[in-house]
């Protein structure tokens, strides 16, 4: 049977394995392996004999290089030398290293895993309250003030997400079952419009390493302190990115939007960009997210396909009738 095939807990079980062969590279003593997340990573919670914890990471759906997860490992460590802002650090193997990786013979191919410090508390999720999202704001800022001065070290790289789908290959072509030809016109007709904001946008400016997914899943709260983590989508881009991004994820709370903005503006001026520039940065990502779904392998995704690509197609036509992007759109398919 062909991995995307399998449920979700069949998925688990086959990587669970891969998993435990991982942690046989560090100097840890496992006494319990948990599921954490099953998405386009999967990551799991290690507890070990002597009561530490970490989180592993298997990278199965992320096709990222070797040079950009180097940079992603050598950025964390350094956010969590030089900055207040508190962040996993990659752990090393026995032999030394930050990244290693395990075959998969039900992919056909090497994975690549990361074992990451724990972060405790809870994630923020859709109960995200203004105040914090305020800290979030503050902590996207300092993000960006290191970025300014931090460069990838030799032999790694971040890669450049100065288009539409970022550093992605486009995936939505003619022959998917669930877009029609009339869909595919849309989505050229929202490529193109986007595409047109990002150029004006990156046109004379400097640019920078980014989170590129600060979105409510990727931060955690405990006991009054934010931790972000997930730096899987990390590349070299403008700070604006970033506040759109975690802005499409708020876009039908505007007070959670406010408080973002408010909170970046705590530590720095917000970046520059016209109101059509941030809208088209908002839709952007619901196209990167249409990109991302119709060739994943995980069951879940798989399994809200037929609803979540005709309400993207709803969601960016009216981002291009209005030139605003919601998520509150008329004729929706509501879930199940």
């Amino acid at each position: 049977m062909r991995f995307e095939d399998r449920s979700v807990r069949g998925q688990v079980a086959r990587l669970r394995p891969l998993a435990v062969e991982v942690l046989r590279r560090y100097s840890i003593d496992v006494a319990a392996l948990r599921l954490l997340n099953h998405g386009f990573n999967t990551t799991f919670r290690v507890d070990t004999t002597d009561g530490r914890r970490f989180a592993l990471r298997l990278n199965v759906n992320s096709r990222r290089t070797d040079s950009f997860i180097g940079a992603e490992m050598a950025w964390l460590a350094a956010l969590a030398e030089e900055t207040d802002l508190w962040v996993p650090i990659p752990q090393r193997t026995l032999d030394g290293a930050l990244l290693t990786h395990v075959r998969s013979p039900d992919l056909g191919r090497d994975l690549p895993a990361a074992l990451f410090s724990w972060l405790p508390g809870r994630d923020l999720g859709d109960d995200a309250s203004d105040v914090q999202m305020r800290a979030v704001g503050r902590a996207t800022a300092a993000l960006h003030a290191h970025g300014e001065r931090w460069q990838p070290p030799p032999g790694t790289s971040l890669p450049p997400i100065d288009t539409v789908l970022m550093d992605l290959p486009y995936q939505l072509g003619h022959d998917h079952p669930l877009l029609s030809t009339a869909d595919h016109q849309l989505i050229d007709e929202a490529f193109e419009r986007v595409q047109r904001q990002y150029d004006a946008l990156f046109a004379g400016v400097d640019r920078q390493p980014l989170h590129a997914d600060l979105h409510v899943w990727n931060l955690k709260w405990h006991r009054g302190r934010l931790a972000v983590f997930d730096f899987d989508d990390s590349g070299i881009g403008v700070p604006a990115q970033d506040l759109a991004i975690s802005a499409y994820y708020l876009r039908d709370n505007a007070a959670q939007e406010a408080a973002l903005l408010e909170g970046y503006q705590e530590l720095r001026s917000l970046p520059p960009f016209t109101s059509e520039q941030y809208e088209a940065m908002v839709a952007s990502r619901n196209l990167v997210l249409l990109n991302d779904v119709v060739t994943t392998t995980n069951a879940e995704f798989l399994a809200i396909l037929p609803r979540y690509v005709p309400n993207s197609i709803i969601k960016l036509r009216a981002y291009l009738e209005t030139g605003v992007f919601r998520h509150d759109v008329p004729g929706l398919i509501p879930p199940p």
